[in-house]
């Protein structure tokens, strides 16, 4: 078989003569009225490859599906493949080692094999296997050569999780990218494929601290993301299976479909959360903390570091009760020590403030994390300021100063040493 599927030449003109004699059709009634007995012959004879507008003409005179002229695979079989695999990613959270079991039997059938091999990796994703992962990931991108863009848009976006887990979110965000306008150039802007892309873009864009950008990639997911994602794709296997038994094969197809596809935006949680998350955080950083305060909320019920940035949208809000209620049980990352310091700024506790704003700068400049850095230098420097410590100030901007500059100068120094094609 092709990479799309289709039989060879010879296999392809076998089964058109075969089902023509048995229709009783001459060759020149199979061809007309477009084509010539000519043609028909030298199909049948494996000379010629049919071209799509062929085989379906010839599928429709001999009264068989054009996959099965195709592929000898009848249209039903391809459902039924389709239906295991809705099914199979129905189960997949409760049983991942039931799911990968089918998976990898689906993923010997060409039809489902590109989505299968995809089903694998996020299995392999789900379990921290980031090897094992970008394997089936790839394997899916071979296996999908020749499908359109938005059905291979599922390999593209395990892809790119595997190289930001890696530690590359900019190459990671290029592959995103490319693949969106991938499907716009190709008239393809299937919506579940853009909402998969533009979350992954989100979260890829974020650990970058490219925040404008990701709020717009956000910005798209959010508006395509659909509400209840494993209701409606449980319902959709319902009328699949539903269809498929009355003998609608075509309406099943559609429905499984749509049950994979939503499948695939009930496993974007997280990806989502960022999105939000990088939404709020430009509303913040564009002044309007009441608006940030909804997609805060959000992102931080499910990702601890966006905790932080609710925490300072209350703050913002004139809500100091409620932005300590959102720290309970943080981890003492350096964001949320920046926030508790302000907060114990506010009220004036000030050697508490300095303390945890102390905290806060050793901790960016453990992570190396030099925009942050600065902001909280400068902020402690006017805590001291107030408490007239000119002396104090001096030094911490010395010191701190020096060490933004030096993270610069080393990140600019990793990205002059990165290879810059894969």
């Amino acid at each position: 078989m092709t990479g799309s599927g289709t039989d060879s030449a010879a296999v392809v003109g076998q089964r058109v003569h075969a089902l023509r004699t048995a229709k009783g059709l001459t060759q020149r009634q199979l061809a007309e009225p477009r084509y010539t007995a000519a043609y028909v012959s030298s199909v049948e004879a494996g000379r010629r490859t049919p071209s799509t507008d062929a085989l379906a003409h010839f599928a429709e005179r001999l009264g068989v599906s054009r996959q099965q002229l195709a592929t000898g695979r009848s249209e039903a079989l391809g459902v039924h493949l389709l239906q295991t695999l809705a099914e199979t990613g129905l189960r997949a959270p409760l049983d991942p080692a039931g799911a990968r079991v089918a998976y990898l039997e689906l993923a010997a059938e060409p039809e489902v094999a590109a989505d299968a091999h995809a089903g694998l990796g996020r299995l392999a994703l789900a379990a921290g296997d980031l090897a094992a992962a970008a394997e089936h990931f790839a394997e899916a991108e071979r296996a999908g050569a020749g499908l359109p863009a938005h059905r291979r848009a599922a390999a593209v976006a395990g892809r790119a999780a595997c190289v930001r887990r890696q530690g590359d979110p900019r190459y990671a965000a290029y592959l995103l990218t490319r693949a969106v306008d991938e499907l716009h150039a190709a008239g393809l802007p299937d919506p579940a494929a853009l909402l998969a892309l533009h979350a992954h873009l989100a979260v890829c864009l974020g650990q970058a601290e490219e925040w404008a950008e990701a709020a717009g990639a956000a910005q798209v997911a959010l508006a395509l993301a659909g509400a209840w994602a494993e209701q409606v794709a449980a319902g959709h296997v319902t009328v699949g299976r539903t269809l498929l038994e009355l003998g609608d094969s075509r309406g099943a197809e559609t429905a499984l479909r749509q049950a994979i596809e939503a499948q695939h935006r009930a496993e974007l949680r997280v990806e989502l959360a960022w999105c939000h998350r990088a939404r709020g955080r430009r509303l913040l950083e564009q002044g309007d903390p009441a608006q940030a305060e909804a997609d805060l909320s959000v992102a931080a019920a499910a990702l601890p570091a966006a905790v932080a940035e609710l925490a300072q949208t209350y703050r913002l809000l004139g809500r100091p009760a409620e932005a300590r209620r959102a720290l309970v049980g943080a981890d003492d990352t350096p964001d949320v020590e920046r926030i508790r310091g302000l907060l114990a700024a506010d009220a004036a506790d000030l050697e508490a403030a300095e303390r945890h704003l102390r905290a806060a700068v050793d901790g960016h400049r453990r992570a190396g994390a030099g925009p942050q850095l600065a902001t909280v230098v400068l902020e402690l420097a006017d805590l001291l300021d107030a408490q007239e410590r000119a002396e104090e100030v001096t030094h911490l901007l010395h010191i701190g100063l020096s060490d933004v500059e030096q993270i610069a100068g080393e990140r600019a120094m990793a990205g002059t040493e990165a290879t810059p094609h894969r």
